[in-house]
């Protein structure tokens, strides 16, 4: 009896019943379901060409080149903060109005976005383009390898396009709330398929360790997509969400900008923990350990990354259940994707045993990897596989103000993390233990968090 029941359990929540649910069923799940599918087309492709790239570019850069281009990509990165959870905030409010059948709402959330953005991103280009002629990138990035006019023309580029991005990419933001994500997975791995090709040509062609042509390559063509298919879908699909002067309501900014100030702390979050990394590294250990340290989270993304396409289409498809107060949808999704948590948690424990012979083929001996650097990495993915179910959970209700009242404790938790195992590891495990120590917090409240709000016994601050 025992064994039958425990028979029936996994059978119900095997990847392969969740899977053929997501395909044959109707309604909101088969929407996910069918752009979990698409994704994992376009996203594994897109990791295959990731994985491509680092042996590439190691060709075409050396190995403190390519450090210093990591390490000024996450520097960049910081800079995203400045649209303050507008895009989140966007994806929230245009799934409750699409959910409530208020086209009107809807255009207006969109119209009052672009504006927003357009002024925050113009400010900050030109102010930005102003001091960059006096910062010494040599020293910011602890190298002295790359000229600084060099630096300088690379930063001013890729800041440039990036800034110009973030409003381009507002229509993936657009997809996203009406729960097509798998559209954003398109564009990107497009993007990184013609990069890469650009980049094989220059190699080729015998043109090597030109950091300004390629991140003019590199920041150039999400713009370029981004724009087509804008373009594209403002003229088609959603030419009734079409941004226009006329819908702009600031009146929807203040409930935009409340939402999005939430999201807004948890970014700075992330981009404090996540984007400094590099910077770190560089600093304490020099630009070349920072290569290690990428190609090691590369390699331990792959299940994270395949995760993400499952959960992606969740969130939108959360705040839709539970504006319409389906609780039953939810508790059953939940549970499914936690059984498919620890699936993926078992194949990073393949995945460790297995890393020498992955790393032997991939890279040879152009970079050496740690076994101890292999181990926590290992230890970290996991932590955001327990996670990450959550998480898409409580930012798919908008009760994320506890998580981000917690944001400035994760920020000192880390840095501290960071100074104290700097002094006793002299590689990038420091980081990747200080990325570990800080996801505790999140480990233990987000999971109590959902829990409380699924059974309709959250209150006080765990409602909000």
């Amino acid at each position: 009896m025992l064994n039958n029941k425990m028979s029936d359990y996994f059978k119900n929540y095997s990847l392969k019943f969740y899977l053929k649910e997501l395909a044959f069923s109707q309604g909101r799940t088969a929407k996910a379901g069918r752009n979990i599918i698409i994704s994992f087309v376009f996203q594994g492709i897109g990791i295959i060409i990731s994985f491509i790239y680092v042996p590439l570019l190691l060709d075409y850069f050396n190995q403190e080149q390519y450090g210093i281009w990591l390490t000024l990509i996450s520097i960049l990165g910081w800079f995203s903060f400045f649209d303050i959870g507008l895009g989140h905030g966007l994806r929230n409010k245009l799934a409750e109005s699409i959910a409530l059948n208020d086209t009107r709402l809807s255009k207006n959330y969109v119209s009052t976005t672009y504006a927003i953005l357009c002024c925050i991103f113009l400010a900050i280009l030109i102010l930005f383009q102003i001091t960059n002629f006096f910062l010494d990138w040599n020293t910011i990035l602890n190298t002295k390898i790359v000229s600084r006019h060099s630096l300088y023309l690379l930063t001013s580029i890729v800041f440039s396009f990036m800034c110009i991005n973030f409003v381009m990419q507002l229509i993936g933001t657009v997809y996203n709330a009406n729960q097509y994500p798998a559209v954003n997975s398109i564009i990107n791995t497009t993007g990184s398929f013609f990069s890469l090709i650009i980049v094989y040509i220059l190699v080729k062609s015998k043109i090597h360790g030109d950091l300004v042509l390629f991140g003019f390559i590199i920041s150039a063509m999400p713009v370029l997509l981004f724009l087509i298919l804008s373009i594209y879908s403002y003229k088609t699909r959603y030419s009734n969400l079409k941004p226009s002067i006329s819908s702009i309501d600031l009146k929807l900014g203040k409930g935009l900008m409340n939402l999005g100030g939430k999201f807004f702390l948890m970014q700075i979050t992330s981009i404090i923990i996540f984007s400094t990394s590099s910077f770190f590294i560089s600093q304490f250990f020099g630009p070349s350990e920072v290569v290690a340290y990428n190609i090691t989270f590369k390699y331990f993304q792959v299940p994270v990354m395949i995760f993400s396409i499952i959960l992606s289409p969740l969130w939108s498809a959360v705040t839709d259940a539970y504006v319409r107060s389906d609780f039953v949808w939810l508790k059953v999704t939940l549970k499914r994707l936690n059984i498919l948590s620890i699936i993926f948690m078992i194949g990073i424990v393949i995945m460790v045993l297995i890393s020498g012979l992955v790393f032997k083929f991939w890279i040879g001996d152009k970079v050496h990897i740690p076994y101890n650097l292999i181990l926590l990495m290992a230890i970290y993915s996991t932590t955001v596989l327990f996670i990450s179910p959550y998480a898409y959970f409580i930012n798919g209700t908008g009760k994320i103000r506890l998580i981000s009242a917690f944001s400035l404790v994760s920020i000192l938790l880390f840095l501290s993390s960071v100074f104290f195992f700097s002094k006793l590891f002299q590689n990038s495990c420091a980081l990747v233990l200080a990325n570990i120590v800080t996801n505790i917090i999140g480990g233990v409240i987000e999971p109590v968090q959902t829990y409380k709000i699924l059974n309709k016994k959250a209150s006080g601050i765990w409602a909000k």
